[in-house]
């Protein structure tokens, strides 16, 4: 086996063998019924070489040049339910190569050649050329993806935002302009912005995967919205902007027949004691002291909530 810190090493196996010897002895141990996968096999014999091999295989780390071929890439492939690849993600891992340099961290793929951890990575890396070092974990699945994805450093909604409108993305540059003007978090910009409640997954799924659209009268409608939900902050010092009250002022600002400017009159005429001092209510709690505020002494033109915001 040659040294891993040779220069210019050949990616084809070094030894044909031992590649066989060590998958072969490494699956035996870790599965009893089934023998040993040839596709496994095959993908290492012809496209890997060993750069340690150690415990009779178990923990062998392998490498390979995975070429921009359909076919050499459809040999390993994303484990189904950790699907999904972040585009810029891709690009952020891309960039840094160039510019920092390329310091590759092992990948984990199971027997059937799914990858379990780093589907970014076998991506920017089969993008750029560059070796691709990985482990077999036989018997390996979604459990041990999360495991890893809660021992790792997950990227931010605030890290998507900024590396889709550092790439213009229009969408994003305008959406961000709004984040960086308002006192608010970026989940409640969210909601500001797109209607979307704090807790919508696929809106979540749509940011991080840089397909929000957001044009101008999205933002128009949403600073108009700002300075409102801001009105509330002499009345609810502690937890205006918090993501609860935040959304149940957009409940208010969507029911039929409210009047903003009437409501501000009768917070300023009868003030909320426990909104003064509280920290953060739930979404009904607030949504019931504004309501009976509203319609208060309200013969005529009273609200209703029939349905929760989305």
């Amino acid at each position: 086996m040659r040294n891993c810190n040779e220069p210019n090493v050949d990616p084809k196996p070094v030894v044909v063998h031992e590649v066989n010897e060590l998958t072969q002895e490494m699956l035996m141990y870790k599965i009893k019924a089934g023998g040993v996968n040839n596709t496994l096999l095959d993908f290492l014999k012809n496209n890997c070489r060993v750069l340690v091999g150690t415990l009779a295989g178990r923990y062998a780390i392998y490498e390979t040049i995975v070429e921009k071929s359909e076919e050499v890439k459809e040999s390993s492939k994303l484990l189904d339910e950790n699907r999904h690849l972040i585009e810029a993600h891709i690009q952020a891992l891309m960039k840094s190569y160039d510019e920092d340099g390329y310091y590759f961290t092992l990948l984990y793929l199971n027997e059937k050649l799914e990858e379990i951890d780093g589907q970014h990575r076998f991506e920017s890396a089969m993008r750029k050329n560059v070796p691709v070092r990985f482990m077999i974990q036989p018997g390996w699945g979604i459990k041990e993806v999360t495991v890893l994805n809660v021992n790792s450093k997950v990227w931010t909604t605030k890290d998507f935002m900024e590396s889709y409108a550092n790439q213009g993305n229009i969408n994003y540059i305008r959406f961000r302009e709004f984040f960086n003007n308002h006192e608010f978090d970026i989940t409640t910009c969210q909601m500001i912005v797109l209607g979307e409640r704090s807790h919508n997954r696929t809106a979540d799924d749509k940011f991080r995967a840089g397909e929000m659209l957001v044009d101008e009268g999205h933002i128009t409608s949403a600073i108009l919205k700002a300075k409102k939900i801001m009105e509330m902050k002499r009345f609810h010092p502690f937890a205006w902007k918090s993501r609860n009250c935040v959304e149940a002022i957009l409940i208010l600002l969507n029911t039929l027949d409210y009047d903003h400017a009437f409501m501000i009159t009768k917070m300023e005429k009868f003030p909320i004691i426990s909104l003064s001092r509280a920290k953060s209510l739930r979404v009904e709690e607030y949504i019931q002291l504004f309501v009976e505020l509203y319609n208060r002494n309200r013969q005529k033109g009273k609200i209703e909530i029939t349905q929760r915001f989305r």
